[in-house]
């Protein structure tokens, strides 16, 4: 015990100084500490077995019966008994025999002297030990093994036949051992007070041994329910595995296992010790967290072709001699260990401290089950360590697991505060770290100015980068800013861990943030400048090479906002608005922003109105030239904003199409006019309807049979409806516009191209769509009596439309001059101001009447009967 005390206190006095600096590191020598001083007192229990006995000399001399069926009487009188100069010197074997031993005690006392003679295996089969007596006279007997219950935990514990030597007495002790499994003793003979200390110290031991692993394992169970990772669930398994193998191993699960478990475990420890390595597998492999690696596939086929090759092993192992599958075991482990080294060559970092840790942790379970395999074949001596090793083993791989799970937690949860303050692709101080500054320089009353920088076009790039592409590209930017950075008067953005502080932060992918200090104008603007030669220009991204180009923008405290989410919010807005400003950063502009909130604002009234009929429809009349008669109206959407006044349909229609509602514009629009019409048609004015329709309008799920819907609820003959489309909803998706467009003339409802010749003008659309109509836009026909490229292109895109037999209309017409021209040109119908503007539809009602009045009625039934016609 002296050695045990100076080892202890020359390791504590090295780890008290390490475990202030390096936790992990001096809880891992406190965990060597423990380990080597129950070390060192297992060689002191075995030194101490060995010890002379006073008063006695002990011979030991053997006989090994082949044939497993001799018996006591012929062993006493004939067996040719073999004498060693010790029990170590017996050729023990794992194989299915029976050995006798004889132990003669030359004992020169005077009194009555009990002894114990140590076995200590309480995995023997049979053990039947004689006192003999003067050679003849068998004193006493004892029943021993694990193969019934009668015999089970017949001997005390560690196992020993005890013995009370008699004076003036030839004694002498034969035992007869029949086992399956390893039948290697001891046979230390100890007198009773130096039994009762090595009983109590070998319970101690294991008591220390299962406390500290129930203390593990319930430990472990808890962080299980609170992190749900399997990992912590198998070591609790593997934990109390480890103590059912060792205290079978020893003859202490006497203690909490029944009678017929422990013989059946004690009978196929081979097996249990199988399914305890099978179960450290589990652990490497969850452990080691393989979900998120590139080989996932690769090191789950690897881990399910292992087990199932451990398993078979344990089930062999029911079916074969131990001595059998003992050895099979012992070479299954060379492939289970170059799996695990393989899992851990494949996940090792240098970062990661608790690989470090678990490659330690295999180190002593990988010695300790070899050297019990060894022991079970015999080719070591058997010594106390030697037998505790295992559980030695066992508990400091114990030890080192539950270090290793606990830094691989505490790593999780720094990767998890770390994900929370820190950018993933940068690693740069996030947006929850900016605020944070941000909040702390104004609680200080610090002028700054805020400057978000964006990479153009990012998104688009994206596309072409991989991963790591893409990783090298963003850093390569970021060490390109913290270097021109680094001598200009900025910020430091401090975060609380332990990195250094960053002059540069990242909001989201692809957008930047720093801070400048309190500076005038002029010195914030060659700062910005600076960044911006430094950046913009190419940027070489492995083989990939791309144009970098830059905008930045700032804002100013407190003159822009006096807190952190609404400077960042102008600083951003700021952005936008470089982009109708030259240069490559832009100052907040306050103007700008009151614009933008007019805009918020807007938005939210617009949707009311759509919801509530804030909305109203004008019509704007066209002109048939063939007979002068009104051919129908185009309705247009008008907005009067109870305090802004009329708001301008193309800054409403655009403000609908930014923020995702004018399907339900366009919508409101369609069943408005229907109401209208229906109105038309019960007061005998039966007219076409012209509806325009968006880019996005034509996504609506089942818009055509929507519309024909509508059209037979107000009664509406399906031939007065016209849908008109621009032309750049052609280029949108070709396949998705034709089979809408067949779709609704399948239903008798006419498709117009609207302004054409403004956008993507092209005679295959018109060939291959069933248009019915093609609208020339007003810019052709506006200025149309005095441009003779205008008259050429309107007269040879009516002579085009006429020959595919589709109907010409002209908008925009302001002149008589301009109406002489269409006609002659062979124009159908035509609308504009020279006609009237757009009407509320109760004027629009009238204006038909008017017109209605003053034509002839065979004019009016041949135009009725036209517009009625299928």
């Amino acid at each position: 015990m002296t050695t045990s005390l100076s080892l202890a206190t020359g390791v504590w006095l090295y780890a008290r100084t390490t475990i202030t600096t390096t936790p992990g590191l001096g809880a891992t020598l406190l965990a060597l500490l423990a380990l080597s001083t129950f070390g060192v007192w297992i060689a002191d229990l075995s030194e101490g077995t060995t010890e002379a006995q006073p008063l006695l000399d002990v011979n030991y001399s053997y006989f090994v019966d082949e044939t497993n069926e001799l018996s006591l009487d012929y062993v006493m009188a004939h067996a040719p008994f073999t004498s060693v100069s010790g029990p170590t010197h017996i050729p023990w074997k794992l194989a299915y025999q029976t050995y006798w031993i004889k132990i003669g005690f030359d004992y020169t006392g005077l009194t009555e002297r009990p002894i114990h003679v140590i076995t200590d295996n309480p995995s023997i089969d049979y053990l039947d030990a004689y006192h003999v007596l003067d050679g003849e006279q068998i004193r006493s007997r004892v029943k021993a093994g694990d193969i019934t219950p009668e015999r089970l935990n017949r001997l005390p514990l560690p196992s020993s036949v005890p013995v009370t030597l008699l004076p003036e007495h030839a004694n002498q002790l034969l035992i007869k051992v029949t086992s399956r499994d390893m039948a290697t003793m001891p046979l230390w003979v100890m007198d009773h007070g130096r039994y009762d200390h090595f009983a109590k110290s070998l319970h101690l031991v294991w008591g220390g041994f299962m406390s500290f692993a129930m203390l593990m394992a319930l430990y472990s169970a808890g962080v299980y329910v609170y992190s749900r990772q399997r990992v912590y669930l198998i070591y609790v398994f593997a934990t109390v595995l480890s103590a059912l193998v060792v205290s079978v191993n020893h003859g202490f699960s006497r203690y909490f296992v029944p009678d017929f478990i422990q013989i059946f475990i004690s009978n196929h420890l081979v097996a249990l010790t199988v399914c305890l390595l099978t179960v450290g597998l589990w652990f490497t492999y969850f452990f080691l967290d393989f979900t998120r690696s590139p080989i996932h596939q690769r090191a789950r086929s690897l881990f399910l072709i292992t087990t199932g090759g451990l398993l078979g092993l344990a089930l062999l192992s029911f079916i074969t001699p131990a001595y059998m599958s003992a050895s099979f075991v012992l070479i299954a482990q060379i492939p289970v260990y170059g799996v695990i080294i393989y899992y851990l060559w494949q996940q090792w970092q240098p970062s990661k401290y608790w690989l470090f840790l678990f490659i330690l942790c295999w180190l002593p379970a990988m010695a300790g089950g070899l050297t019990f395999y060894a022991l079970m074949l015999d080719y070591i001596e058997y010594t106390l360590l030697s037998s505790y090793v295992l559980m030695l083993a066992l508990a400091l791989t114990m030890i080192l697991f539950s270090l290793a799970l606990a830094e691989r937690f505490r790593f999780q949860r720094m990767q998890e505060m770390r994900a929370l303050t820190h950018d993933t692709l940068s690693c740069l101080p996030n947006n929850n770290v900016l605020h944070m500054v941000i909040s702390d320089l104004i609680s200080r009353n610090n002028n700054f100015n805020l400057c978000c920088l964006s990479i153009d076009n990012y998104n688009n790039l994206l596309p072409y980068l991989d991963e790591s592409a893409r990783d090298e590209y963003i850093n390569a930017i970021a060490a390109r800013m913290n270097d021109t950075l680094a001598v200009q008067p900025v910020q430091a953005i401090k975060t609380d861990s332990d990195m250094p502080s960053h002059r540069l932060g990242c909001l989201k992918e692809g957008v930047f943030a720093f801070l400048i200090e309190d500076v005038d104008r002029k010195t914030c603007d060659q700062v910005l400048t600076a960044v911006v030669d430094s950046l913009n220009g190419d940027l070489c991204v492995g083989s990939f090479v791309t144009q970098v180009n830059v905008r930045i923008g700032v804002c100013h405290y407190p003159t822009d906002g006096d807190y952190p989410g609404l400077l960042i919010s102008r600083a951003l807005n700021a952005i936008d608005q470089h982009r109708r400003f030259a240069g490559n950063y832009a100052h907040f502009n306050s103007h700008e922003q009151r614009d933008h909130q007019l805009h918020v604002s807007l938005v939210t009234d617009l949707r009311d109105a759509i919801e509530n009929d804030g909305l109203e429809l004008y019509h704007q009349p066209q002109i048939d030239l063939r007979t002068g008669s009104i051919h129908g109206s185009e309705v247009l959407a008008r907005w009067t904003h109870p305090e802004y006044g009329q708001i301008s349909p193309e800054v409403f229609v655009r403000m609908a199409e930014d923020v995702g509602i004018i399907n339900s514009l366009t919508l409101w629009v369609i069943k408005r006019a229907f109401q209208q019409q229906a109105q038309l048609i019960n007061r005998g004015h039966c007219r076409r309807l012209s509806v325009n329709i968006s880019a996005s309008d034509i996504y609506i799920p089942d818009l055509a049979n929507h519309v024909v819907e509508l059209a037979r609820e107000y009664h509406i003959p399906t031939n007065l409806i016209s849908l008109e489309l621009t032309e750049s909803i052609m280029v949108e998706d070709y396949n998705w516009l034709k089979q809408l467009i067949e779709d609704l003339s399948a239903n008798g409802i006419e498709v117009s191209t609207d302004d054409y010749g403004t956008g993507y003008s092209s005679l295959y659309f018109l060939s291959q769509l069933p248009f019915t109509e093609l609208k020339i836009d007003r810019s052709f026909v506006r200025d149309l009596p005095k441009s003779s490229r205008h008259q050429s292109i309107v007269r040879a895109t009516t002579d085009m439309a006429r020959s595919l037999g589709v109907m010409v209309v002209a908008e925009g017409v302001e002149s008589e001059e301009a109406e002489s021209l269409l006609r002659r040109y062979g124009v159908a119908v035509s609308q504009g101001y020279y006609y009237s503007r757009p009407l509320p539809f109760s004027q629009y009602q009238a204006y038909v009447e008017r017109m209605d009045s003053a034509q002839p009625s065979t004019v009016i039934r041949e135009r009725n009967r036209r517009s009625t016609s299928g």
